[in-house]
């Protein structure tokens, strides 16, 4: 037995002893008042202060001695002397009190175990032998005369003797031995409820850490627990999602819930996916994985709901079929562009050469400016087309980021695109960015988020291009942003895809090409925009600028640039 252990059941002890010394001495004294009045009651008196005297003892020297084994022999020792002078003091040999011996005894197989509950036994065998004796002798203060015991035979001694003597080597030894038991189905039982306390905390360790949410509700689809993964994806707390219906969360109706529990009587699980609004307002792609929750005999206790935050895992899906259809495309329209660039050549040289040879007048002349430039118009799509299909081959250098946006800019007021009405600003992180990039693609990739900005500020408007760090240095962003007219989903779906423009004089293809050549930097592209609200495109490129020194984390500069 450990000492803390011990330490308990002493304390323990300590509490039980007053409560039966209490209980004997109120017996006592209400049976000598009660049946032999002409008796003193000083003895009890006298035995009443031992046995608190005692119980105050062992709680001062609890203060020192507590847990040890010496303090429990102590007091199983004390313990023993006072139920030799309570059966002294109630008859002697012939008190009925003899019975109390097995007290100290249980309590010492309980505590110090076998060899304990043995020595005490011994002990209190000695205790009762020495006061029969005594009584048998007729000793001075003792009298035999008192108990009556003198002139009994000496057979009448013996069998007192041996019949305790037997009942308290009994009790030792059946006490221990129940003793050893309970305290080995305790500890297994510590061991069992330990082990069934590691698990419930692994249990819900692995619960709360997992990053999915996982929601449990009852037959009626009410929530009775969430995790904390599936709180911080829903953007609320833990009180405003118990209790409440699950198709509030996931935005399921009727049918939906109907649905799920049809599936789940022919399946073990059921998965679908769908756009959640979260508590805090945002909008993301959810999947969810329902199953039937059973208890250990089979019996249902409702559904277990497993979800997950798949938004970037969307985005990066559409990314790749968006990359399959252009790939596709490509493949299919390149060789038709070539065959279609020679006729065209062919066609607007025979239409120059007769424009000049016969002076043609009038609508002949009006047709053949038609053809040219609708020949010129065919022109531009199919070397964009080539340029999105082939764009050449990828030949990153040093380039200085801003030198390179301030050229674009310059060109970029000349163009015919840029009206009276428009501004164009520029906020860069530094004086100068250096990275590793294609300077014809990332000038491509400029010009034509450029131009698309512009027209989408008829008349006037502002765009202004950013620069920035990002991620410590190792990536830089690049942002243009209007004020136009916006465009909504359908057009955000459509934007990098080949021929999807909505400009009147456009090919379709500037959204396509800008994927492209961002696409063979390992760059990603982000468009932001809505109704009225304006465009805003979102370039990230990785940047491995020549000297690690060269990009300091400054704040924006802004600079402006407009004018007719």
């Amino acid at each position: 037995m450990g000492d803390v252990e011990l330490e308990r059941h002493l304390r323990r002890l300590m509490a039980l002893r007053v409560v039966v010394v209490t209980t004997l001495l109120v017996s006592s004294f209400a049976i000598e008042l009660l049946f032999r009045p002409a008796e003193t009651l000083r003895p009890l008196f006298l035995l009443a202060a031992a046995s608190y005297g005692l119980v105050l003892l062992y709680a001062v020297l609890d203060r020192w001695l507590a847990g040890t084994r010496g303090f429990t022999l102590l007091q199983l020792v004390g313990d023993a002397g006072l139920v030799t002078l309570f059966v002294d003091i109630t008859g002697g040999w012939t008190s009925p009190m003899s019975f109390l011996y097995l007290l100290p005894i249980g309590v010492a197989a309980l505590t110090l175990e076998r060899r304990g509950a043995l020595s005490v036994a011994a002990l209190c065998i000695a205790a009762y032998a020495a006061l029969v004796l005594v009584d048998a002798g007729g000793a001075v203060g003792v009298g035999a005369q008192r108990h009556g015991l003198l002139g009994q035979e000496p057979g009448r001694i013996v069998y007192l003797l041996l019949t305790h003597l037997v009942g308290m080597l009994a009790m030792a030894l059946l006490s221990s031995a129940l003793a050893g038991r309970v305290q080995l189905q305790g500890r297994e039982l510590a061991e069992r409820r330990g082990a069934v306390a590691r698990l419930q905390a692994l249990n819900e360790n692995i619960i709360e850490s997992i990053n999915s949410g996982l929601i449990t509700t009852d037959l009626a689809g009410r929530i009775n627990f969430v995790n904390r993964g599936g709180i911080e994806l829903l953007g609320r707390s833990a009180t405003e999602v118990e209790r409440q219906p699950v198709e509030s969360l996931f935005a399921l109706d009727a049918e939906s819930l109907r649905e799920i529990r049809r599936r789940l009587l022919a399946e073990r699980r059921f998965r679908f996916e769908r756009h959640v609004v979260t508590g805090d307002g945002r909008r993301i792609f959810m999947g969810l994985a329902v199953s039937n929750l059973f208890d250990r005999i089979g019996r249902p206790l409702g559904y277990l709901f497993i979800f997950q935050d798949l938004t970037e895992i969307h985005a990066l899906e559409q990314e790749v079929r968006l990359k399959e259809r252009m790939v596709a495309l490509g493949e299919m329209a390149a060789g038709m562009a070539h065959e279609l660039r020679n006729p065209l050549a062919a066609v607007s040289g025979a239409v120059q050469y007769l424009k000049g040879s016969i002076d043609p007048q009038g609508e002949a002349l009006e047709l053949m400016d038609i053809i040219l430039r609708e020949s010129q118009r065919l022109e531009r799509a199919i070397r964009d087309f080539l340029t999105f299909t082939r764009p050449g081959e990828f030949a990153p250098e040093p380039l200085d980021l801003v030198r390179l946006i301030e050229d674009n800019v310059k060109l970029l007021r000349k163009s015919p695109e840029f009206a009276h009405g428009h501004r164009i600003r520029t906020a860069f992180a530094a004086p100068a960015m250096t990275l590793e990039a294609d300077p014809n693609r990332l000038r491509q990739i400029c010009w034509n988020l450029a131009q698309n900005a512009l027209k989408a500020m008829p008349g006037s408007g502002t765009l202004t291009i950013r620069a920035e760090w990002l991620a410590g240095g190792d990536e830089v962003e690049l942002s243009f942003a209007d004020d136009g007219v916006g465009m909504d989903e359908r057009e955000r779906r459509r934007y990098f895809q080949p021929f999807s423009g909505s400009f009147r004089h456009g090919t379709g293809l500037g959204g396509a090409i800008v994927y492209r050549l961002v696409a063979e930097h390992g760059g990603r592209v982000q468009l932001d925009s809505s109704p009225g609200s304006g465009t805003t495109v979102r370039i990230r490129l990785p940047a491995r600028p020549a000297e690690p020194d060269a990009r300091p984390s400054t704040p924006l500069v802004l600079r402006a640039a407009g004018g007719a």
